[in-house]
């Protein structure tokens, strides 16, 4: 049995939170926490910087992907510590949590650990199930490993990044709702063999974790547990570029304590920053773009109150410290309405695919009517 000590991640989260607060008064370089930080805490970068080194790196390798791509990706990390990428085999989606990875670790970090879930071996090997129990356990101890470093107090600091490769529905049902489970704190817990439930381990805040799906692989479909704790986002083409990873320049110091501070997955603290950038007013008057209104409307869809709160949670966290939007930094209200589009769509589209409406065809095809889905650019 593994031993895990004391997870330091939820009070490192508590004090990120403390610390967004005062930065948002204070701008990028607060008082209290340059002097607390002085030593591992590079001031001149921020998340705008932050996404910059993503879109750079992206280019270098090759990879076309847009910033829109890449700030849903980002955004929705920031939101939730799972995400889901689905699409066709070579749409690009490994190469995205890849290329998350690197930005923040640099390259060949042992704290990023590519989890291959291809079971196309497991056709060949004339016994299924036995497969299937080594499968299992191998991945499984490969990950409960990583989770046992992230959770060493010396880690608080240090961001762990999983990406679970190639995987089938029924195997992304078996790590999101089978080995992780969410307590009624919200807090993310494994389910080891023999262990009670009070006494089962935390995953650390400092671990951000992505599934790929390659959908044109197998049938089934993922859980609603899965769909209600993950971001989900669907890669629409098949990326033809060849990639051509260069070992990039060591990480800024102090980037992934950056990034552990910058996420903000308490609804309240979220909700505050929120309206300090647009108002409640403007909040609650804020809804769907028309196109994908309209779409959801002839689906016979509406916004539960859960569902905006998770569309709340993502808006807030498609804001930097200092209220500029990260898809558009110049322009507030329009960087809410990019996100909050962005979580409708990550939230809903999964259940329109099979509509009958030219609409929802023309949304989901169309990169410029649907955010989620501008791949290219």
């Amino acid at each position: 049995m593994l031993h895990f000590p004391s997870p330091v991640g939820d009070g490192a989260v508590g004090m990120a939170g403390e610390g967004q607060r005062k930065a948002f008064q204070y701008g990028l370089r607060p008082p209290l926490l340059r002097l607390s930080n002085r030593d591992n805490w590079d001031a001149s970068w921020g998340e705008q910087e932050l996404i910059q080194r993503m879109a750079a790196l992206a280019h270098t390798a090759g990879l076309p992907f847009s910033r829109t791509l890449i700030v849903a990706y980002y955004v929705s990390l920031k939101t939730n510590p799972f995400v889901v990428l689905t699409g066709i085999e070579g749409a690009g989606k490994t190469e995205l949590a890849t290329l998350f990875a690197e930005t923040l670790l640099g390259h060949g970090s042992p704290q990023y650990a590519l989890i291959n879930g291809d079971s196309s071996w497991l056709g060949a090997t004339g016994d299924q199930r036995s497969f299937r129990s080594l499968f299992d356990h191998f991945t499984s101890l490969r990950f409960l490993e990583l989770l046992q470093e992230a959770a060493d107090p010396g880690s608080a600091g240090k961001v762990f990044v999983v990406c679970f490769d190639g995987m089938h529905p029924a195997e992304v049902n078996y790590y999101f709702t089978t080995l992780l489970s969410v307590d009624e704190e919200g807090r993310t817990r494994l389910r080891l063999p023999g262990v009670s439930e009070d006494e089962r381990p935390i995953v650390p805040a400092n671990v951000s974790i992505t599934a790929t799906v390659n959908t044109a692989e197998g049938v089934g479909v993922l859980s609603a547990d899965v769909l209600r704790r993950a971001g989900v986002i669907a890669f629409r083409a098949r990326r033809s570029t060849q990639v051509f990873w260069h070992p990039p320049t060591p990480a800024p110091v102090g980037l992934q304590r950056l990034w552990l501070r910058a996420g903000r997955r308490d609804a309240a603290a979220a909700r505050e920053h929120l309206f300090q950038i647009i108002g409640s007013t403007q909040w609650n008057r804020m809804g769907c773009s028309e196109p994908l209104a309209v779409a959801l409307r002839r689906a016979g869809m509406a916004l539960t109150p859960r569902l905006r709160q998770d569309v709340m949670l993502y808006v807030a966290n498609s804001f930097d410290a200092e209220g500029r939007g990260l898809f558009d930094p110049d322009d507030v209200l329009r960087n809410t309405q990019i996100a909050f589009d962005h979580q409708v769509a990550q939230r809903l589209i999964w259940r329109l695919h099979d509509v009958p409406d030219p609409m929802l065809t023309y949304l989901m095809s169309d990169p410029d009517r649907l955010p989620p889905l501008a791949w290219a650019g």
